[in-house]
């Protein structure tokens, strides 16, 4: 598995799909199966930038990897880890062989940059203060999962997510290539 990780608006989504399709390998949103399975029940929180409960949402990602043999297969997971109680239970699963960790690519971009392109998608969750709380989920949340799974002896590849988007997908590739080569 190759988590995609970054701030909203970095590109995860369109990095990790380009990914998936080069590797020909599946690409499991978090949050296109949250939508497509409790979107009804959670719309609101979704709309809101809100994380969904771990209680509702590891069971459902636990399912998925399990159906995508994530032991084996390659994936682009994309979307979680989002809590550090997510971080630590993927930790458990690689650790425990029930998953297998290929990489951690983090997305890097300014917020101002990110800013704009949210607005500009123009997705319904795509809000200013949808916005203001995925950048504050960023910091309070995200940035202590990269430490927590660093301190954890994964490596984490810092990729940057301005340019284009095929500048941004080769150096992914490259990171990838000397992943794979250390």
């Amino acid at each position: 598995m190759i988590i995609v990780i970054g701030i909203a608006g970095a590109g995860k989504s369109t990095q990790g799909k380009l990914l998936a399709e080069h590797l020909g390998c599946p690409w499991l949103s978090v949050g296109k199966l949250l939508r497509e399975k409790v979107g009804d029940r959670y719309g609101h929180q979704l709309l809101a930038g809100e994380i969904i409960d771990d209680t509702e949402l590891l069971p459902l990602l636990g399912g998925e990897l399990k159906k995508l043999r994530a032991e084996s297969q390659e994936l682009v997971l994309d979307g979680s880890p989002r809590t550090m109680h997510q971080a630590e239970w993927l930790a458990a699963l690689v650790k425990q062989g029930q998953v297998k960790l290929t990489a951690i690519i983090h997305l890097l971009a300014p917020k101002k940059t990110v800013h704009v392109r949210l607005l500009k998608r123009g997705r319904p969750d795509d809000t200013e203060a949808a916005i203001a709380q995925r950048f504050k989920e960023y910091d309070d949340a995200i940035l202590p999962i990269l430490a927590y799974l660093s301190k954890q002896g994964f490596k984490i590849h810092e990729i940057s997510g301005e340019g284009s988007v095929e500048e941004v997908n080769n150096r992914i590739s490259q990171a990838l290539i000397r992943n794979n080569h250390s």
